[in-house]
């Protein structure tokens, strides 16, 4: 009976010593599991690595330390590799383009430069031909003077004004704003003659551009627009009788009954050889 009691008794202990041999046995594949999900090691390469019993408390804070600062941050992105590799492409995608759009910028301003200094070039070449017709026309309207465009700002040609100023016979250097109404007309279309010899047209069309001038000047516009009709053909609006005189034909109107009217035009030239 003794003896089966204590065969009893040892079975019971073995059974418990198979339990607890389970259970340190699950306990370690647990433990290896977290070792190699968590560091990436097996038992056998930190075998070697035993801790001082010393250092322990400063490991254990260590990596109470490392847990906060891995709470604090905040859950991982599983796909922040490949978020990281799209925008790292983006933005290479986008710095590319930024520097063909500084290059092309450049290229532009470049160009821009070229066209500002042709374009101050023909102007200011445009302008010394045009000063200088303009010059001749008004002497030859006015029977001497002398005339001038001015640049306002001479530095900045692409914005520069241009002033006119005249020195009618007999009279001082004057800004156009300071002539009479006759002498600011005679000088505007001395200005508008001398455009034309520098740019002829063969066809013109002038509306009462004398008609604020007396019969003395009317004279001298109508005789040079006389000389330069063999070069453009005038077609002159006006009431001038001077300038009906200088023309080689002429076209009215007249209205000969309520709501009808009539053209009626004569050529000077033909009409001067019936009468000679």
């Amino acid at each position: 009976r003794a003896l089966r009691r204590a065969q009893a008794e040892a079975t019971a202990a073995l059974r418990q010593a198979e339990v607890e041999a389970a259970r340190l046995q699950a306990e370690l594949d647990g433990l290896t599991q977290r070792l190699a999900e968590q560091h990436g090691l097996s038992p056998a390469e930190v075998a070697g690595r035993e801790l001082d019993e010393a250092l322990v408390p400063m490991a254990r804070q260590r990596i109470q330390a490392l847990k906060e600062a891995i709470l604090e941050l905040g859950p991982v992105n599983p796909s922040a590799i490949q978020e990281y590799e799209e925008a790292r492409q983006r933005h290479q995608f986008l710095t590319q383009q930024r520097a063909d759009l500084e290059e092309a910028k450049a290229s532009l301003y470049r160009a821009i430069a070229e066209l500002d200094r042709r374009i101050e070039t023909h102007f200011l070449q445009a302008f010394r031909t045009i000063q200088r017709e303009f010059q001749q026309v008004y002497q030859e309207l006015f029977d001497g003077g002398r005339a001038e465009l001015v640049l306002v700002d001479e530095s900045n040609l692409l914005e520069t004004g241009v002033e006119i100023q005249v020195q009618p016979p007999g009279k001082k250097m004057t800004p156009l704003t300071l002539l009479s109404g006759g002498e600011r007309a005679m000088t505007a279309i001395a200005l508008l003659l001398a455009l034309l010899r520098v740019r002829p047209s063969p066809f013109v069309v002038l509306d009462e551009v004398e008609s604020a001038l007396d019969e003395a000047n009317v004279e001298r516009v109508a005789r040079y627009l006389k000389r330069w009709s063999e070069r453009t053909q005038f077609i002159c609006i006006t009431h001038q009788r001077g300038t009906m005189e200088a023309a080689d034909a002429l076209y009215g109107v007249t209205m000969e009954g309520t709501g009808v009217s009539r053209v009626v035009s004569v050529r000077l030239t033909e009409a001067q050889k019936m009468v000679g």
